[in-house]
């Protein structure tokens, strides 16, 4: 009898602890007190999100720490933050800085049309 309780009791803590999925939260990957990208990535829409890899990649060469700092946010999970940025769908890149969006750039630009405004607030220190 102890041993079927126990094995009840057992089984009943695994499937509540399997359960229990954590869900990705941005809060602790954002960092307040610094300008920080966010980019917004579907793996399925890799074609149009190439101008975005070569900005991020030209982006690098001249603010690497900007670089070493973004957050990535993929596909499923950029849904549920796309109401919190104000944007409508991947790819998209953020600025952020003091919780605030500086600069915002989504759907399809060119490498210079991501580039150019993230450059400049970066620079400016």
């Amino acid at each position: 009898m102890k041993g079927l309780l126990l094995t009840i009791i057992a089984f009943l803590f695994f499937v509540t602890s399997s359960c229990n999925q954590l869900e990705p939260n941005i809060d602790w990957m954002i960092k307040h007190n610094i300008k920080q990208l966010i980019f917004f990535t579907d793996e399925k829409a890799y074609k149009q999100e190439a101008s975005y890899y070569d900005a991020i990649i030209e982006l690098k060469k001249e603010f690497p720490n900007e670089i070493k700092n973004m957050v990535i946010i993929t596909a499923p999970n950029a849904k549920k933050y796309f109401n919190v940025f104000d944007i409508q769908s991947c790819p998209a890149i953020l600025l952020i800085y003091n919780e605030e969006v500086i600069v915002k750039v989504d759907g399809d630009a060119t490498v210079n049309q991501i580039v150019n405004p993230i450059a400049k607030v970066l620079k400016n220190k």
